[in-house]
C-alpha cells in the first residue's frame, strides 16, 4: 500500500499536476474520484487517494494538507477526510487521516484535525481543541456564481504555468543574437548572458503584474466570482512563483528592494527572507525581522466570499519561521511572534507570543549591543551584501 501511494504522488508530481491551481483543482479533486459538493471553494490540492469528501458550500484555503496519510516509523496511517457542508478550514491547516469536520464549523489556519469536529463549532491549535462556536463573519447572504470567473481563474491557473515559458523566450532569444559562428569558446559568453536574460525576463514579469493586479484591491469581503478576488488570488498565486524560481532574490539584502519594487510598504534595515504576502495590504516597519516561510495579509474564504485587510509588522518587530500574520492583525513593536505561530488579535508593543492559538509569553528587557543587533558596522553590512549574489550560484 505504501509503495502504492508514493508511486501515485510521484506521478502526480511528474505530470505537473501538483501545480495545478484555481478551477483545475476541483476538476483534478473529481478526477481523482473525490466526492466534491456544488458551490466548493477547493483551493488547495485533493489527496491522490481519492478519499476526500466536500460538502456542499465549503471552503478550504490553500496549503491545507489533504493527503490523508502520515507515517509513524515504518508503519503507514492512512484514511479519508471529510469537510462538512458549510464549514471551512484555514490556511495551513492539516486534516489527519479520519478527520472529519461537520457542517458550518470553523478550523483556524494552521490547525492540525485528527477527530471529529461537531458541527458549528469552532477548533484551533496543534492538536485542535475546541475554542468557542463558528465566526462566520462573512455577509450571510452567498454571492452568485458566474461561468466567466470560472473562466477567469482557469485562465489565470495556466498563464502561471506557462509564465516560465515566456522567459524562456527572451533567454531563447538573446542566445541566437549571441551565439557564434564557432561554438567555442564563444557560448561561454552566449550561456550565460541567455540564462541572465531569462531569469531578467521572469522577475519583470512577475514584477509587472503582480503591481498591475495589486492596484485597486482593498480592505473588505469580496466575491470570490468578481474581480478583486480574482486579482488577490492571482497576486498569491505570483508571489509564491516568486519565493522559488527567484529564489537568490529572498533571505539576502536584495529582499527589501524587490519587495518594495513589488508595492510592499517596507522600513529601512529590516531583514526578510522567504515572505508570502499581499504587498499592497503589507507594512513592514524600520528594523523588522521576517524569517522563512512568514505569511502576512493571506485571503480568507468562506460562504462564497473572499477577504482581505491589511496587515502590519511593526518596528523592530519579529516573525518567526513559518509564522503568520492573518489579515487585519498586527505584530506590535518590538514585538514578537515564534515559530510555526500566530499573531494574536490584540498585542502590546514588546510582548511575546508562541503557538497556535497564540500564547503570551513572559519576557524581560534586554540590552544589547546595538552593532550586533540593528547597527552592524559597515564591514559587516558589507559582508552581507556581498554574500547576497552567491544565491544565483546555487
Amino acid at each position: 500500500m505504501h509503495l502504492r501511494l508514493w508511486a501515485a504522488e510521484r506521478l502526480a508530481e511528474l505530470s505537473g499536476a501538483t501545480d495545478l491551481s484555481g478551477a483545475w483543482l476541483v476538476r483534478y479533486a473529481r478526477a481523482l474520484g473525490a466526492k466534491i459538493g456544488d458551490e466548493v471553494d477547493l483551493h488547495t490540492l485533493p489527496p491522490v487517494t481519492g478519499w476526500l469528501r466536500l460538502g456542499k458550500g465549503c471552503a478550504v484555503e490553500a496549503e491545507v494538507d489533504l493527503a490523508g496519510w502520515w507515517l509513524d516509523g515504518d508503519v503507514l496511517h492512512l484514511g479519508p477526510v471529510r469537510v462538512g457542508a458549510g464549514a471551512t478550514v484555514g490556511t495551513r491547516s492539516i486534516l489527519f487521516p479520519g478527520a472529519r469536520v461537520g457542517k458550518r464549523a470553523e478550523i483556524v489556519a494552521g490547525s492540525a484535525v485528527t477527530g471529529q469536529v461537531p458541527t458549528g463549532q469552532r477548533w484551533a491549535g496543534a492538536p485542535a481543541a475546541k475554542t468557542g462556536k463558528a465566526n462566520h463573519n462573512w455577509p450571510k447572504q452567498r454571492p452568485p456564481r458566474s461561468t466567466r470567473w470560472a473562466v477567469m481563474y482557469g485562465a489565470a491557473g495556466l498563464g502561471l504555468t506557462l509564465l516560465p515559458l515566456a522567459a524562456a523566450a527572451a533567454g531563447v532569444a538573446v542566445l541566437a543574437a549571441l551565439w557564434p559562428a564557432s561554438p567555442w569558446p564563444g557560448m561561454l559568453l552566449a550561456v550565460p548572458m541567455a540564462t541572465l536574460a531569462g531569469a531578467l525576463a521572469y522577475a519583470l514579469l512577475i514584477l509587472v503584474a503582480v503591481r498591475l493586479l495589486g492596484r485597486g484591491l482593498r480592505t473588505g469581503h469580496h466575491a470570490l466570482h468578481s474581480r478583486t478576488a480574482w486579482q488577490a488570488w492571482t497576486v498569491i498565486q505570483l508571489m509564491d512563483l516568486a519565493r522559488s524560481s527567484l529564489f537568490p532574490l529572498y533571505a539576502s539584502s536584495l529582499t527589501p528592494v524587490w519587495l518594495r519594487a513589488l508595492g510592499m510598504r517596507v522600513g529601512r534595515g529590516v531583514e526578510a527572507s522567504t515572505v508570502l504576502a499581499l504587498p499592497t495590504m503589507t507594512t513592514v516597519g524600520d528594523g523588522a525581522f521576517l524569517a522563512d516561510d512568514t505569511l502576512i495579509a493571506p485571503y480568507q474564504l468562506g460562504g462564497g466570499w473572499l477577504r482581505i485587510a491589511a496587515a502590519e509588522i511593526g518596528e523592530r518587530a519579529f516573525l518567526g519561521n513559518s509564522g503568520m500574520t492573518a489579515p487585519g492583525r498586527s505584530v506590535p513593536d518590538r514585538g514578537l511572534v515564534g515559530v510555526l505561530s500566530a499573531t494574536p488579535k490584540k498585542a502590546k508593543k514588546g510582548s511575546s507570543y508562541l503557538g497556535m492559538p497564540p500564547m503570551k509569553l513572559p519576557r524581560r528587557a534586554d540590552s544589547a549591543d546595538q552593532g550586533l543587533t540593528y547597527a552592524p558596522p559597515p564591514g559587516c553590512a558589507g559582508s552581507a551584501a556581498w554574500s547576497s549574489p552567491c544565491g544565483w550560484c546555487r
